[in-house]
C-alpha cells in the first residue's frame, strides 16, 4: 500500500553519510527518500535513497533480492539506465543510493496524454524505443570484470520503470527482479515475476526466458505508446493472462489509420509470439529505428519528447515543474481499475508540498524514481489449465469432425 499522505520531516535526519532532506514515499517493502551528500566548502550532491522498511529488513528472501539488485546495479553504467552508485547497510538496513531526475515516469506521461487528448504519436514511440533499445543492447550484453556474460534479463520492462526527464532523457530504471548469472535469489517453481500485461507468452507461463523476452516487452510499451490502446490489459486477471500469454496482436494500422507501415512491421516483429521470429538482439533492433527515423526525416535528441513533457506538465506559478510519484505498490498489474489507463498501478499517487520551497524543487524533481520491486506473482495454473483443456479439446473435435 502506498502512503499518500507523508508528512515532511520537521527536522533533516542523518543516515549514515547521508542527510536526509524529505521522506518522498512508502510503498511495497522500501522508503523513499530525498538526500544530499555533503562536503566542505559548500559542496552538495542530492540523490535518492531506497530504503528497506524495518518490518522486511530481517526477511532472507527480500534481502537477498535487495542484494541481487545492488551487484546488478554495481555493474551497469549507460546514459539510458538510472544509475545506482552506493549500497550499504546501516542499523540493520539495506540502502540503495540512485541518482534523482527530474521528469515523469512514461507511465505518468501516457496517463497525462489520455486525459488531454495529446497523442504521443509514433514519433514519441520511436524516440522511447532508440533509448531502451540502446539500453537493454548495453544490459543484455554486459559481462563480469572476468569477461563472463552477465546473462541479464530485466524482466520487468514497462512504463512505470521508464522514466523521462525534462529535457525529454529516457532511462530505464528498477533492476529489483532482474535474471542474471549474479543473482542469489532464484525464483521458485510456479512463481512469475514481474506484471501480466507487459510479460512475454514465455514469461506469463513460467518457461526459461532469454533476452528476447525483455524485446516482447518493450514492443508491449512501444505499442501503447504509438496508438495510446493498451495491447493485453484487460478488466479482470484472469482475461489479462489469457490474452498476454495467446499474444494476439492488432495491427497498428488498424487501431489507428494511417499508422506507418516500415513502423508496424518493427513493432509485429518485436510482438511474435514465437522468440526466434523477434529481433535476435536490441542492437539490431535499434539499427532498425534508426533507419525509420531517418527516412522520416525526424531529428535526433529527443525534442518531442521534450515538447511533450513541458505541453502535458507544464511550471507552476512557482516557475517549478509539478510532478507526482508514480505507483509503488508491488501488486501485479493485472489487478482491474477504474482508471483509463492503468500499466500495471493503481489510480494518481500525489505527494503534498513540503513546507519550504526549496525542499518543493527537489521533491518534485525526484518524484518519478521508481523504487521498489515488484513481488512475485503466484500463477494462476487453473486458468492456464483450463485454456489449454479448452484449445486440447477444440483440436480434437476439429480433427474427428474431418
Amino acid at each position: 500500500m502506498v502512503n499518500t499522505s507523508l508528512p515532511a520531516p520537521s527536522e533533516e535526519s542523518s543516515f549514515g553519510k547521508y542527510r536526509l532532506v524529505q521522506q518522498l514515499a512508502s510503498g511495497g517493502m522500501a522508503h523513499l527518500f530525498l538526500a544530499s551528500i555533503d562536503g566542505p566548502d559548500g559542496f552538495s550532491k542530492p540523490c535518492v535513497i531506497k530504503r528497506v522498511l524495518p518490518e522486511y529488513a530481517n526477511l532472507e528472501a527480500f534481502s537477498r533480492m535487495f542484494v541481487d539488485e545492488a551487484k546488478v546495479a554495481a555493474l551497469l553504467t549507460h546514459p539510458n539506465i538510472v544509475q545506482v552508485f552506493d549500497f550499504g547497510k546501516i542499523e540493520g538496513q539495506y540502502y540503495l543510493a540512485m541518482e534523482w531526475i527530474q521528469g515523469q515516469s512514461l507511465d505518468r506521461l501516457l496517463r497525462q496524454a489520455v486525459k488531454l487528448a495529446y497523442p504521443l504519436g509514433p514519433r514519441v514511440a520511436v524516440e522511447v524505443g532508440l533509448a531502451l533499445a540502446d539500453a537493454l543492447a548495453y544490459a543484455h550484453t554486459k559481462t563480469l570484470p572476468d569477461g563472463t556474460p552477465l546473462k541479464l534479463v530485466h524482466r520487468d520492462i514497462t512504463p512505470g520503470n521508464v522514466l523521462v526527464s525534462r529535457e525529454g532523457i529516457v532511462k530505464l530504471a528498477d533492476f529489483g527482479i532482474v535474471k542474471s548469472s549474479v543473482n542469489m535469489e532464484r525464483t521458485v517453481v510456479g512463481v512469475v515475476k514481474g506484471k501480466y500485461p507487459y510479460m512475454s507468452p514465455e514469461q506469463i507461463t513460467n518457461r526459461e526466458l532469454d533476452h528476447r523476452s525483455d524485446l516482447f516487452s518493450l514492443g508491449i510499451v512501444l505499442f501503447e505508446t504509438a496508438t495510446g490502446r493498451r495491447l493485453f490489459k484487460r478488466d479482470t486477471v484472469e482475461a489479462t493472462v489469457m490474452a498476454t500469454s495467446q499474444a494476439q496482436v492488432p495491427l497498428p494500422s488498424e487501431v489507428v489509420p494511417g499508422f506507418p507501415a516500415e513502423l508496424e512491421r518493427i513493432l509485429l516483429r518485436l510482438l511474435a509470439k514465437d522468440p526466434d521470429a523477434r529481433y535476435p538482439s536490441a542492437r539490431e533492433l535499434r539499427e532498425d529505428l534508426e533507419r525509420f527515423r531517418a527516412s522520416q526525416g525526424w531529428t535526433p535528441g529527443g525534442h518531442e519528447l521534450a515538447t511533450a513533457m513541458k505541453t502535458l506538465f507544464p511550471p507552476d506559478k512557482s516557475g517549478q515543474m509539478p510532478t507526482a510519484l508514480p505507483a509503488l505498490g508491488s501488486s501485479a498489474s493485472g489487478s482491474a481499475s477504474s482508471s483509463s489507463r492503468t500499466p500495471g498501478s493503481a489510480g494518481s499517487v500525489k505527494v503534498p508540498p513540503p513546507p519550504e520551497e526549496g525542499t518543493a524543487a527537489a521533491t518534485r524533481a525526484m518524484s518519478s524514481i521508481s523504487v521498489v520491486p515488484v513481488q512475485e506473482e503466484s500463477f494462476p495454473w487453473g486458468i492456464a489449465l483450463a485454456a489449454g483443456a479448452a484449445a486440447v479439446g477444440s483440436a480434437l473435435f476439429w480433427y474427428f469432425a474431418a
